[in-house]
């Protein structure tokens, strides 16, 4: 199989949050979502990536899908982020996903929204696969400091008040977080649908919208299947 854009497609760019922050949302991107969506069922090699806390398995991407996802990708970077035009990009991760583990089963850190960078120019590229009424992607708000971008110079900052926040109210309950909690507010959030596919930067804070008794599944053809590349310029 060969994997192809549908030519028709066509981005539409959003701003939310207090901050303004981009989010590029392309519907309909396949030419034919088969092509990406049958390698995962049928050939793919799952099992956890070792690099990150998501809460599951991955398998790498067919290079092929990553190089034409990318060409469609680069030049809406450079015009939405504004990305100067003497950084290189680079394919920092490119993997199926496919959410696993139960809720009693997170730590911590996959019960909060998380950061994957604190990098001005690092993007998360993220298509969804599979048929299904499964949880999209939630973007928050940090209440005791208002921050909504992990940015290098708030990191410190962010890292030393959400400590001290659970400190004195408590470590966030067993469970995937879907929606505002009294630390975190979610402020946008994207439907999952299939053939959608979302780029934003990878400073801002996100969770998928996650209901356990639907989303976690071990089965590519039935559970929450993305495809996730990150993507960083230097």
């Amino acid at each position: 199989m060969v994997f192809q854009v549908n030519p028709a497609a066509a981005p539409e760019v959003f701003a939310v949050g207090n901050e303004n922050t981009k989010i590029i949302v392309i519907d309909d991107f396949s030419a034919d979502l088969a092509e990406v969506r049958t390698p995962a069922c049928t050939a793919a090699s799952f099992s956890p990536d070792g690099k990150s806390a998501y809460p599951g398995i991955r398998a790498r991407l067919p290079d092929d899908y990553v190089e034409k996802v990318l060409a469609v990708v680069k030049p809406l970077l450079h015009k939405t982020y504004a990305v100067p035009e003497v950084l290189e990009l680079q394919t920092e991760l490119a993997y199926y996903s496919l959410l696993t583990k139960q809720e009693a089963e997170l730590n911590v850190s996959q019960r909060i929204p998380h950061f994957d960078t604190n990098n001005d120019h690092y993007y998360a590229v993220l298509h969804y696969l599979n048929n299904g009424t499964f949880g999209g992607t939630g973007f928050f708000r940090h209440r005791p400091t208002g921050f909504e971008r992990i940015t290098e110079d708030r990191k410190d900052v962010f890292m030393r008040s959400a400590s001290a926040f659970m400190a004195v109210r408590g470590m966030p309950q067993p469970k995937y977080i879907n929606r505002s909690t009294n630390h975190f507010e979610l402020f946008a959030q994207l439907e999952y649908k299939p053939d959608r596919l979302v780029v934003y930067p990878g400073n801002l804070l996100h969770s998928g919208l996650v209901s356990a008794s639907v989303d976690v599944c071990d089965n590519p053809e039935r559970g929450r299947l993305t495809a996730n590349i990150f993507v960083n310029y230097n």
